[in-house]
C-alpha cells in the first residue's frame, strides 16, 4: 500500500498549492499603474488574504466590510481597517470611493440577487471610479465549493453594463467599461479519486498531481487552463 503519511499527505499538498499560484500575477499586471493614494472599498473581504495583499503592494487607504462579525474581529486584531455591514452602513453612507474589489463574491450569487448586490455597492464608487472583479469560471472543480450558485464570464458582465443590455427583466443604472482582464490558470490536477477521497494508497495520485503543478509552475503556467478571471472596469461618468 502506497499510502502518505499526515505529515507527507500535508507537505506535498503545500508544494502543490504554491507551486500552482496564478491569480495573484494576474492582480499584480492589473494594479501596477494604480494610484497607491487612492481609497479603496473591498467587499466580502473575509479573514483580510486580499486585503494584505494589497497593502503589500503599496495601497494605503482600504476599508474592507465583511458581514461575518469573527472575521471582523479578527481582521482588527491583525491591525486591518474592516467593519461590519451594519456599521458600514451607519458609518460610511454617503462616502464615495475610487475604487471597488468584489474578489470571489459574485459567483455566490444567482443572476437576479448579483444584479441588486453589485449596484448597491456601484453607489459608493466615485464616477470615473475603478471596480475590480475576481471570480471563477466553469471549470471541472467549480461545484466543489457548494455554495457556488453560478459562474459569471466577463463577457456576460462586459454586456449587461454596457448601457445596451438585452436582458430581459433585468436593468442597472451604471454603465461599466472593461479597462483590463487577466485569465487566472491552474494546473492540471485528480481530484474526485477514490484514493484520494479515502486517503488510502493515495501516494501515486499526490505526486502526479505534484508533478502537474511543477510542470505548470515551471512551463511559465503554459501547460495549465482557464479556472477564473481578474477584470477592472471602470464606472461611467
Amino acid at each position: 500500500m502506497l499510502t502518505a503519511s499526515p505529515e507527507m499527505r500535508k507537505s506535498i499538498r503545500k508544494t502543490a498549492k504554491d507551486l500552482s499560484r496564478h491569480e495573484m500575477t494576474q492582480w499584480k499586471s492589473i494594479l501596477c499603474d494604480l494610484d497607491r493614494e487612492m481609497s479603496i472599498l473591498e467587499v466580502g473581504c473575509g479573514r483580510g488574504g486580499k486585503t494584505d495583499f494589497l497593502k503589500s503592494q503599496g495601497f494605503k487607504n482600504i476599508l474592507g466590510v465583511e458581514k461575518n462579525i469573527y472575521q471582523v474581529e479578527e481582521c482588527n486584531k491583525r491591525g486591518l481597517n474592516v467593519v461590519s455591514l451594519e456599521d458600514f452602513d451607519a458609518e460610511y453612507s454617503e462616502t464615495k470611493f475610487d475604487f471597488l474589489v468584489l474578489s470571489h463574491i459574485i459567483e455566490h450569487f444567482k443572476f437576479e440577487d448579483l444584479i441588486s448586490f453589485v449596484d448597491g455597492y456601484l453607489k459608493y464608487l466615485k464616477p470615473g471610479g475603478l471596480i475590480l472583479i475576481a471570480t471563477p469560471m466553469l471549470h471541472p472543480h467549480f461545484w466543489l465549493d457548494l455554495d457556488h450558485e453560478k459562474p459569471y464570464y466577463p463577457q456576460g458582465i462586459k454586456n449587461f453594463y454596457s448601457g445596451s443590455s438585452e436582458q430581459v427583466g433585468f436593468s442597472s443604472e451604471y454603465e461599466l467599461k472593461l479597462k483590463d482582464i487577466r485569465f487566472r490558470k491552474s494546473p492540471f490536477k485528480v481530484k474526485n479519486d477514490r484514493n484520494l477521497l479515502l486517503k488510502k494508497n493515495d501516494l501515486p495520485m499526490l505526486l502526479v498531481n505534484l508533478f502537474c503543478a511543477a510542470l505548470f509552475k515551471f512551463s511559465f503556467y503554459v501547460l495549465g487552463y482557464k479556472t477564473g478571471w481578474v477584470g477592472l472596469f471602470r464606472l461611467k461618468s
